[in-house]
């Protein structure tokens, strides 16, 4: 398997695992607040990272500047961006939520385009075309009245801004990622997170909840800081040091189809025929783009050291 090609494959199994990430944070947000869950879904990802890089002889400290960058990628991606999510999925079912979180190729595409100045050649912008009409046939539920009608709740008009958070951290990432280790670089941003989260959980005072955690409610944490804080992260940024920035982010229209259909496994969400065909769509631009991308060696000087 060529460089690129693992590079597709962990992009893919980061975005499973954070379509998971949904409806495994709608369950735990039934039962604690927001800002608990965030604490220790943050802690227990960066515990893990901790003592994998310490298994490999890893750990290792970073420059000043390095650090300041991962703790500014820490608050963006990590704190906010999750807290986002948490706080929205207080009142948005987890299924439609993944399916806003579509969006968010288009914003790392831009993105990526007006920061790093990446390419997007026609096919690449056509295989997101037909990612992005798959996206449109879920959103609208294959009733075009709900856009005509805004009729969006409070919490997935806030799920939107999660876009934007996500697109800053994919893209700022890649540049940063130019001389640093992905796993130690998210170890730094998860714990820039767990700062922050920790401030905000002394603020609150909600750490009382946790004696009371329910067996089905810690499942759930430990599944969103081991798998999705923890080695999605690790998985995201090696895809990101080989790939452009771009076509990374089109693996995330994979994300809505796996949280939809988890959701309607776990949650009894329905799954219906637009959703679907929305879907079928998602996978086919996926697998457009990455048929239209150029075969290039792996870039060797960022590569990760195992």
């Amino acid at each position: 398997m060529t460089g690129v090609a693992t590079a597709r494959l962990k992009a893919l199994c980061a975005v499973i695992l954070w379509g998971g990430s949904l409806p495994a944070s709608k369950i735990a947000v039934s039962q604690i607040s927001f800002d608990t869950l965030l604490w220790l879904r943050i802690g227990s990802g960066f515990l893990v990272l901790l003592l994998y890089l310490a298994l490999k002889g890893r750990l290792r400290r970073l420059s000043a500047m390095d650090t300041a960058v991962f703790a500014g990628l820490g608050f963006i991606g990590v704190f906010l961006h999750n807290a986002i999510q948490a706080i929205a999925l207080e009142t948005t079912a987890a299924g439609l939520s993944g399916l806003i979180t579509a969006a968010n190729p288009i914003a790392i595409a831009v993105l990526g385009r007006v920061i790093l100045d990446e390419k997007l050649n026609a096919r690449k912008k056509g295989g997101i075309l037909l990612a992005a009409v798959g996206v449109l046939i879920l959103l609208s539920r294959g009733d075009p009245a709900v856009f005509l009608g805004f009729r969006f709740s409070s919490g997935e008009l806030l799920m939107l801004t999660g876009i934007l958070t996500w697109g800053l951290f994919s893209v700022l990432s890649r540049k940063a990622l130019k001389n640093v280790d992905p796993g130690l670089a998210m170890s730094y941003a998860l714990a820039f997170g767990l700062l922050y989260s920790t401030a905000v959980i002394l603020h609150t005072g909600r750490y009382d909840e946790i004696p009371s955690i329910t067996p089905l409610a810690w499942g759930n944490i430990l599944f969103l800081g081991i798998f999705c804080s923890g080695i999605a992260y690790v998985l995201w940024y090696d895809a990101l040091q080989v790939l452009p920035a771009s076509e990374v982010g089109v693996f995330l229209y994979i994300n809505p189809v796996v949280a939809v259909l988890i959701s309607a496994v776990l949650l009894g969400e329905p799954v219906t025929v637009s959703m679907l065909l929305g879907g079928l769509l998602i996978f086919s631009g996926v697998w457009f783009v990455n048929r239209s991308t150029e075969r290039r060696p792996g870039r060797g000087s960022i590569s990760c050291k195992e």
